[in-house]
């Protein structure tokens, strides 16, 4: 018998007095930190009108504040909170910071913690912020150059015929897009039975499928039922909560090292019962938070039914006919002592505007004078020795228009008499949907490629064609996205699933293809739909392995 060694004891020994521990957290919750007109205090800022907007006082200011009122979080499991912000804009420095406690004394009696940008901290049932703006550069001009300091800004002189090099600052101070959301941990205590979660590997060990999951709660205190005081799923945002379950090992000493095994999508509440000789107990039904979020639309349209689709790189888009604008004829224009009036009949089929032009060649009255028309003001002419007939004998010029003449006072057409008109044709309005495009390239009526009566706007999708045509169809260039890795981690972030992203294989498979080029148009697809038709296309298979979406670029290996 061989005698362990301290290592092998040591590792024996590790999880030993360890219980198992489980955590389920509901999240997000948005928490209304209190900013608003006339709620906390300002000093020489204020509330910028939208919510999460500060906004520094009018005039030249060089620093100011906002704290808000000490406010109460709706539930005491609430207990962590992750701030997050845009960029600040103007010259001046933002920090915010939050205190919490227990009660709202003891939120005044602690610091105030220096707040980042999407990282968490743990959040009492009472908390308060302060917004402070710094100035870090002053911009002015000073009269006397011994007034100057650290922030002052001022003109420097470049040298003879240099000029001067001066900086000025962007605005005063703003703070934008601030939010605050919370997660809250369900009690240990009220978790009946964690649930199961079922794990199937595809047969060629590629795809790893992970299913729904539930999660049976007490509901002795009503706290799940609809619209109670203390509900941890309140109306109407519920539906879009995430649950993550953690398990554990609690050792000796207190500690636990949590390990995340589910994140899902709360689906519903079900086998709700809270009645005599009932049990008090809730199912929280969730979905996987993958499965779930490829379950999402791309390209859907909008409330309005405007069409939306999703387009990367450059795609041959159909136009579709929204608009005709009728053909129309100028007024007619007439030089000469003659008296008659020309008239024009028919509907103008060209696919161009024409200029006519008609001249009486032999002087008379209606049907007994001569005339000619030309389409070129005159240089040459299309047809000469035609009669001047009235109503009943009109005489064809060409795409449907014909003319005829109505006897004046005196004498009807005198040689060299002219009248002139421009004849318009019908302007048809095609939308290619997915703008603002970059650029389009081409457009192709029925196929041919035509720019001649042909206008088009890349920034609305809008394209005019003089002239009657049988489809309309153009190369649009929606963005530089050309790469089909780019494209389906793009499809990911649509539909929020860009953080389950590995990164390191989706780097990997696009380095190993780098000459793919590709352009995508997908309209009301799931983003599984979408994905799965790049993917078979380009030859790459993709997996979820653990949470993580993980792609592998398919070079003909076996």
């Amino acid at each position: 018998m061989r005698q362990a060694g301290a290592d092998y004891l040591r590792e024996e020994a590790r999880c030993r007095g360890a219980r198992p521990r489980v955590k389920a957290v509901l999240f997000p919750y948005e928490l209304d930190y209190g900013l608003a007109p006339g709620s906390g205090e300002f000093l020489q800022t204020a509330y910028g009108g939208e919510p999460g907007k500060l906004m520094m006082g009018e005039g030249y200011l060089t620093s100011g504040s906002w704290t808000s009122p000490v406010v109460q979080s709706f539930s005491p499991y609430l207990d962590e909170a992750a701030p997050s912000w845009e960029e600040p804009a103007g010259h001046m420095d933002v920090e915010i910071r939050l205190r919490t406690g227990e009660t709202p004394a003891g939120v005044v009696q602690a610091a105030f913690t220096l707040l980042a940008s999407g990282q968490g901290l743990p959040l009492a049932p009472y908390f308060q912020v302060k917004v402070n703006f710094l100035e870090t550069i002053r911009a002015w001009g000073l009269d006397d150059p011994g007034e100057a300091d650290e922030f002052t800004a001022y003109a420097v002189d470049q040298g003879p015929d240099g000029g001067f090099e001066s900086y000025a600052s962007d605005g005063p101070g703003c703070l934008a897009g601030f939010s605050l959301m919370g997660r809250l941990t369900l009690p240990e205590r009220e978790i009946i039975d964690p649930g199961g979660l079922r794990v199937e590997l595809a047969q060629d060990f590629s795809e790893l499928r992970t299913g729904d999951h539930v999660l049976v709660l007490d509901n002795r205190m009503g706290q799940w039922l609809n619209r109670a005081e203390n509900a941890c799923l309140k109306e109407p945002d519920w539906t879009r909560k995430q649950l993550a379950l953690y398990h554990g090992w609690e050792l000796a000493d207190g500690t636990v090292d949590w390990q995340l095994l589910y994140q899902g999508v709360v689906q519903r509440l079900a086998g709700m019962a809270h009645g005599w000789r009932q049990p008090h107990r809730v199912r929280l039904e969730s979905q996987d938070g993958v499965a779930a979020g490829l379950k999402q639309k791309i390209g859907a349209p909008a409330d309005t039914g405007e069409r939306r689709p999703f387009m990367r790189g450059t795609y041959l888009a159909r136009g579709e006919l929204t608009r005709v604008v009728e053909t129309a004829i100028s007024e007619i224009s007439r030089t000469g002592s003659g008296s008659a009036y020309l008239q024009l009949l028919g509907t103008y089929r060209g696919d161009y505007p024409q200029a006519y032009l008609l001249e009486a060649e032999v002087s008379g009255e209606v049907g007994s004078a001569t005339f000619r028309w030309s389409l070129d003001q005159g240089q040459s002419w299309e047809k000469a020795g035609l009669a001047a007939d009235g109503a009943d004998n009109p005489v064809g010029l060409e795409e449907g228009l014909s003319v005829y003449w109505e006897s004046g006072l005196g004498s009807d057409l005198v040689a060299g008499d002219r009248w002139t008109f421009t004849a318009f044709p019908a302007i048809y309005h095609y939308q290619v949907f997915g703008a603002p495009f970059e650029a389009i390239t081409a457009v192709y009526l029925s196929g041919e490629e035509d720019d001649d009566r042909v206008a088009q706007d890349a920034t609305t999708g809008l394209i005019q064609v003089s002239g009657r045509n049988a489809s309309v169809s153009a190369r649009v260039v929606k963005d530089h996205t050309t790469h089909p890795v780019d494209m389906v981690a793009d499809i990911l972030a649509e539909v929020g699933l860009d953080q389950a992203i590995h990164q390191d294989s989706f780097a990997l498979a696009k380095s190993l293809t780098p000459e793919y080029v590709i352009g995508v148009s997908f309209e009301n697809f799931t983003a599984a739909q979408a994905i799965r038709e790049i993917v078979r296309r380009c030859l790459y298979d993709l997996w979820i392995d653990f949470g993580e979406i993980k792609i592998r670029a398919y070079l003909g290996e076996t």
